[in-house]
């Protein structure tokens, strides 16, 4: 019997995001094609993986254990493809994870990636920073999407600028300057920085401008930041090329006379046969 790796790969997403709607948007296709796949993998292995009695999504017992089988198959797929892709430094298949926070910048690679080169597939997932570097080690997915900063100090890992992140602070518009008020300071939760990062400098601004904050929270995005602001006022230094939500638009604003403050986003991956692919896709 021939089992479709593809199918096998689109049940793997829906049990790892929860949902046919989610792993479409991983898999750059539609829900329905999603759905349609699983149910001709149940029909040809012939066993129910995904409970569709429930309106809670549900996984039965042996789609459990099928899951992990899958995992285990693909993995070793995707060890056996990047070996191939090394004879002729190609890829059909791309595994872009990316930092939270900064899907933008994964997605404009994406786009690039698909005009330049039509038949590759790509697949897009984000990740915790703590892990990243040790799964993208393991040949879990091919390109991490991140700050230069973040690993700066790690060796046979390579580098391809893909854009620029402007940062600003962001406040609500309750906030002020002058207050007696405690005034948090929400920033991204990095672990491997260096003292000229960007937080830093904007911190040192701060100062500069008597703009006083109490106490500083770390949080895991972008999305968390703004949220906290509207919620908790205060504020959060925040890139520019994220937009702000419809519903946020008339909530918050950047706080003005502070310097332009830029940072590299990068493509990091191991495969130096990936820098030719990303040389010739990147568009600036």
């Amino acid at each position: 019997m021939k089992y479709n790796l593809i199918a096998i790969k689109y049940f793997v997403d829906v049990v790892e995001t929860q949902g046919f709607t989610p792993a479409a948007k991983r898999n750059f296709v539609s829900q329905t094609a999603i759905s349609n796949a699983v149910k001709n993998l149940e029909k040809e292995i012939n066993i129910k993986l995904i409970d569709r009695s429930t309106s809670h999504f549900k996984v039965t017992p042996a789609g459990v254990n099928f899951y992990h089988y899958s995992v285990a198959l693909l993995k070793h797929y995707y060890n056996f493809r990047e070996k191939v892709s090394q004879l002729n430094n190609t890829y059909s298949t791309l595994r872009i994870h990316y930092l939270r926070g900064f899907r933008h910048w994964a997605i404009h690679l994406a786009q690039n990636l698909k005009e330049t080169i039509p038949d590759i597939q790509l697949q897009l997932d984000t990740e915790n920073f703590t892990g990243s570097i040790p799964k993208l080690d393991a040949n879990d997915y091919d390109i991490l999407i991140g700050f230069a900063t973040a690993i700066s100090k790690i060796k046979d890992i390579h580098l391809k600028s893909i854009g620029t992140a402007n940062f600003g602070v962001l406040v609500n518009n309750s906030f002020q300057a002058a207050s007696n008020t405690s005034q948090s300071l929400f920033l991204q939760k990095w672990s491997a920085t260096d003292n000229n990062d960007v937080q830093t400098k904007i911190r040192i601004i701060l100062k500069k401008m008597n703009i006083d904050y109490d106490p500083v929270i770390y949080l895991d995005s972008f999305d968390a930041a703004l949220a906290n602001i509207m919620l908790n006022h205060g504020m959060a230094i925040y890139p520019k090329e994220l937009p702000i939500p419809k519903d946020y638009a008339n909530e918050v604003y950047y706080l003005p006379n502070i310097p332009s403050l830029q940072y590299d986003v990068v493509a990091i991956y191991k495969d130096p046969a990936i820098d030719k692919i990303l040389t010739s896709s990147l568009k600036y």
